[in-house]
């Protein structure tokens, strides 16, 4: 299977995260300790984002923070605070706006949301290939909450965790970088499997966001 065959098949994961995904087995996310370079960070890696309220986009329920987004243009958001809470609403909002911006807006967050490079190209490629026209009316997720696993001022790992309506739990593996003052998710050259596994439940150590 050529790269772009391979992303293609990784862009329609992250799409599916718009709906219960089917597996084989209930898989563990990520067995890697949260890790950060001072025992200061190591706190901040844990201390739940201040400040928040949903906003729609798309149909689905997005958090809103003191650590970001700032700023919205259409589609695009921008303003994430460069800390662990700052990297984990970036991410949220990249990987759901990219996943289900409509057809006229998913180039504009690709070029602001996404780090540049091979990955944000072949999703580029591959998600030319996919229609989507209008917000989702039934089935959205609900997103659960956070965890960091690996954090410094420049990069970051989050696992973002959601329940779907048949109860089914699911984590979505994503990494930012901190790049032209904010964070951007960035997409790896050749995903060999899907950023998204069924969880039997989240992690103990989620910061969960608050209930609506």
């Amino acid at each position: 299977m050529n790269p772009t065959s391979r992303y293609r098949l990784g862009v329609l994961a992250v799409v599916a995260f718009t709906g219960p995904i089917a597996a084989a087995g209930l898989l563990a996310c990520s067995s890697t300790e949260p890790t950060a370079s001072n025992p200061e960070t190591s706190a901040a890696v844990a201390t739940a984002p201040t400040g928040l309220h949903w906003q729609s986009f798309q149909g689905l329920e997005l958090p809103v923070t003191d650590q970001g987004p700032q700023h919205a243009d259409g589609a695009v958001v921008r303003g994430f605070e460069r800390s662990p809470a700052g990297a984990a609403l970036a991410a949220v909002h990249a990987s759901v706006r990219m996943s289900i911006a409509l057809d006229s807006a998913w180039a504009a967050v690709g070029q602001q949301m996404l780090a540049p490079g091979p990955g944000r190209d072949a999703w580029a490629t591959a998600r030319a290939q996919i229609s989507i026209t209008a917000p989702i009316t039934e089935g959205a997720p609900k997103l659960l909450g956070y965890r960091v696993t690996r954090y410094t001022p420049d990069a970051s790992d989050i696992e973002v965790y959601s329940l779907h309506p048949d109860n089914s739990a699911t984590c979505h593996d994503t990494q930012v970088l901190w790049q032209r003052e904010d964070w951007r998710l960035h997409l790896p050259e050749n995903p060999t499997t899907s950023p998204i596994t069924a969880v039997t439940s989240p992690p103990t150590d989620m910061v969960a966001f608050t209930p609506r």
